[in-house]
């Protein structure tokens, strides 16, 4: 197991103490980390790069749901033997990934106690994500889908960070980039963010969120 790897499960907060049985693979750009995983009965964990996970609509496109980066883990809520993942997992630029089979999960989940109660915390963490996610996805328009992402993804700093370029936020809110760049320009203009090289900034949380909620503004945009 090489150093890389070591302090990846050091700092994954499911595996942190473990040093399980594992093998790593490397990606290209637009790889999907999460066919291998499928294909291997296994569940991954970041070592390297960046990973965006996709998730599916009912009339077959893909919405940019999240970023995964150095520890984090995808796959760790389909552990049934043959369970497909539902979602798309694919490498963002290079990327490193370390695998875990699931069957050693499932040993784990049974006899390992601090375990289970990681990757239960972990699971409800990734319910309430997604429940953010819906919140926001489901908002009418796209000036409520950008101002609710803001709210629930800034930071201790009131800063939004940008996984990419602008066209990722676009993607993540399933809208236009010429409709997210009006809307950021809006907020900009009325003081309410500053929108930085790789960040946002809410520069005021209590305005922004009485702005989400003025029903005459919404019905404008």
């Amino acid at each position: 197991m090489t150093p890389d790897v070591m302090r990846t499960f050091q700092d994954s907060t499911l595996f942190a103490g473990l040093l399980p049985d594992a093998w790593t693979m490397r990606f290209t750009d637009g790889q999907r980390l999460s066919e291998y995983a499928d294909d291997q009965r296994s569940v991954g964990v970041i070592v390297r790069g960046l990973a965006d996970i996709w998730c599916p609509a009912s009339d077959g496109t893909w919405t940019l749901l999240n970023t995964i980066r150095h520890g984090d883990c995808f796959g760790i809520a389909y552990l049934t033997e043959g369970e497909a993942m539902l979602t798309r997992v694919e490498a963002k630029g290079a990327c490193e990934a370390v695998f875990i089979r699931k069957s050693l999960i499932r040993s784990l989940l049974m006899t390992d106690a601090a375990f289970a109660e990681r990757y239960y915390a972990l699971c409800n963490r990734k319910l309430r994500f997604l429940l953010s996610q819906i919140s926001i996805l489901t908002a009418q328009s796209c000036r409520t889908r950008l101002i609710a992402y803001l709210l629930c993804h800034r930071d201790a700093d009131n800063c939004v960070a940008l996984h990419g370029a602008k066209d990722d936020l676009a993607s993540r809110l399933s809208v236009s980039r010429a409709a997210v760049y009006r809307e950021l320009g809006e907020l900009k203009q009325r003081g309410l963010i500053c929108p930085e090289k790789r960040q946002i900034r809410v520069l005021d949380p209590e305005k922004l969120e009485a702005f989400l909620y003025d029903r005459k503004e919404s019905a404008n945009c």
